[in-house]
């Protein structure tokens, strides 16, 4: 059907679970572009994909999907309704006006009358005020993504011509269609969203696991806690406005109340999840919407979401590093929570521990004990980094399948327990570490660093940082992120030639040796292409390097198999060190 012709159906409510405006400026343009090419291509039609409208009486409809597309097409006529009230089209002015209000077709309406009139379409709360003020051709602020949108749109129409402004409402009128699906009271609209949205592509489970939870809301009872739910729903997008890292919070949190949930299956896993413990009689007056309501306050907690956020940030938060290394005693340690964090981020399997950890010590209120349980704390993720690491550098490549379901369950059982664990904590690493790697064991590791190739950039510097920061006190402050990774028998066989100690020996065999690589720190002079030639040439670049393990390679008189053998088995000791499982 075409646009119009569904706006003529009566009035639309946007539910109080659905989230507030968000289209983004770029959404907005190419919007307004895409109409703009149908336009002047003088097309049949152009289709707006499909809303699904919930019937709650005679004339008024809710909006189960398709807020976005239906705001901002109304914004698009409230521009347009300005602009033929300024020009003296009274036709267009009134047509315009019935898109955006719930009026007749048999009278003559103004933009001026506005205020009188009922507009058709009732955004969230925080953005209906401005929404009115908008369609009502009044003055608006500056600031909100409903702004932004309106700003764009009078960007985008304003240098047209009369004519083509005319053009384009009429195809707006005439021409922009959409499908529409009509669900009758007494079926629950969350059921058909997850059917549809669970069918063809995948859609962001965070928005399914929403909707399910909103769903034990429904009652007129319920009203109150409607609101606190979707606004605590909301400050998810708030604190962590990236989707993807949205999306690993709620897993990881989750899999801290329940255990494991799998990443394929995840919204499935949950609801079961849910259903399962909200069935539990929990208390003679408890009901499942109590469970739900209790549950969705503690995983959308200020606390819960600022410590994942301090877990995943690039810098985290210097005041929380310092009152937990205050509190448990290691500033002065090159091997501390920062450490431990930059360590542990690129191996997503370990958030839920992390976060369970962490979460002991946020929740601990007595100073006295809060000490104890920080020394806990670091000593546990000490082991965690030490069990996590030295597996990504023994193994061709870590694989998170092999840990994850051991390490969330984990996890449930740290939040649910009285007491942080120690000895059981480390029983359960040695546990994980009965494979065919054994990396717990010293003089294992240690031989299988001594001969090990290594590939792939972030355990690379991973390994070479943690060597360094035994050599050099202050390696704790360097940033890896800035670090490049230099070989210094070079990767490329075009610089092999001047390498004579090489020359009984194929040099592809050691140039991924991790005895052959050293880190360039973000203010050295990194030895480019001609100083490939020989190490002669190199050396003195690596004398006036920054980093301790990069500058007492001057000291080398030449560089050969041997030499690389040598020093990776100085630095296989240091690794048993650096990553000591105490």
């Amino acid at each position: 059907m075409f646009f119009s012709d569904l706006f003529h159906q009566g009035r639309f409510t946007v539910p109080w679970h659905q989230r507030y405006y968000d289209w983004k400026v770029d959404d907005v343009r190419a919007l307004l572009h895409d109409i703009d090419e149908a336009v002047k291509e003088n097309r049949e039609c152009y289709f707006l994909g499909a809303v699904m409208l919930v019937k709650v009486g005679p004339g008024e409809w809710e909006i189960n999907d398709g807020q976005q597309r239906m705001v901002t097409i109304s914004l698009i006529c409230a521009v347009l309704c300005r602009r033929f009230a300024r020009e003296g089209d009274s036709q267009r002015e009134g047509l315009a006006l019935r898109m955006l209000f719930d009026l007749d077709d048999k009278s003559a309406w103004t933009l001026d009358d506005a205020e009188h009139y009922r507009p058709r379409i009732s955004p969230p709360q925080n953005d209906a005020m401005r929404y009115r003020q908008m369609i009502r051709g009044n003055t608006i602020g500056t600031n909100g993504t409903l702004n932004a949108a309106w700003d764009e749109i009078e960007k985008f129409l304003s240098p047209m011509n009369l004519e083509m402004a005319e053009r384009y409402f009429d195809f707006l009128l005439k021409k922009l269609e959409v499908a529409c699906l009509w669900v009758p009271r007494r079926i629950d609209p969350n059921a058909v969203y997850e059917t549809i949205n669970c069918r063809g592509k995948e859609l962001d489970d965070l928005d399914l696991i929403r909707n399910f939870l909103y769903s034990h809301f429904n009652a007129v009872s319920d009203s109150e806690r409607r609101i606190s739910i979707h606004e605590n729903l909301e400050r998810i997008r708030d604190l962590i406005p990236n989707i993807k890292k949205a999306s690993e919070y709620m897993r990881c949190r989750l899999q801290c109340r329940f255990g494991f949930l799998r990443k394929d299956n995840f919204y499935r896993d949950v609801r079961e999840a849910v259903r399962i413990q909200r069935d539990k009689k929990h208390g003679p007056t408890e009901t499942a919407s109590d469970y739900v309501f209790d549950l969705t306050r503690q995983i959308t907690s200020n606390e819960s979401l600022k410590l994942f956020r301090i877990m995943t940030a690039t810098n985290p938060s210097p005041d929380f590093i310092k009152s937990f290394e205050s509190a448990s005693g290691t500033g002065r340690s090159p091997r501390n929570l920062a450490v431990f964090i930059r360590e542990l981020q690129g191996y997503t399997v370990t958030q839920p521990l992390v976060f369970a950890l962490l979460a002991r010590y946020t929740r601990e209120s007595d100073s006295r004990k809060k000490k104890v349980v920080a020394k806990l704390v670091n000593k546990n993720l000490s082991r965690l980094a030490t069990f996590v690491l030295r597996t990504a550098f023994v193994a061709p490549k870590f694989e998170p399948s092999h840990f994850e379901t051991e390490f969330s369950n984990c996890a449930k059982d740290i939040m649910a327990a009285s007491d942080v664990p120690d000895d059981k904590f480390a029983a359960f690493l040695k546990d994980c570490d009965r494979s065919e790697y054994g990396v717990l064991e010293d003089s294992k590791f240690r031989n299988d660093m001594a001969g090990k190739r290594m590939t792939g950039a972030m355990k690379i510097k991973q390994f070479l940082l943690g060597i360094n920061s035994i050599k050099q006190r202050d390696a704790r402050l360097l940033n890896g992120r800035l670090c490049t990774i230099e070989h210094i028998l070079p990767k490329s066989p075009h610089h092999w030639s001047g390498w004579s100690g090489f020359k009984d020996f194929d040099e592809a065999d050691w140039v991924h040796r991790i005895g052959n690589m050293t880190l360039m720190g973000p203010t050295d002079n990194k030895p480019g292409d001609k100083y490939n030639a020989s190490f002669a040439k190199k050396r003195a670049s690596y004398g006036e390097s920054s980093l301790a393990i990069t500058s007492e390679l001057e000291n080398r008189d030449d560089w050969t198999p041997h030499h690389i053998e040598a020093r990776q088995l100085d630095m296989a000791r240091l690794a048993v060190r650096v990553w000591k499982f105490v």
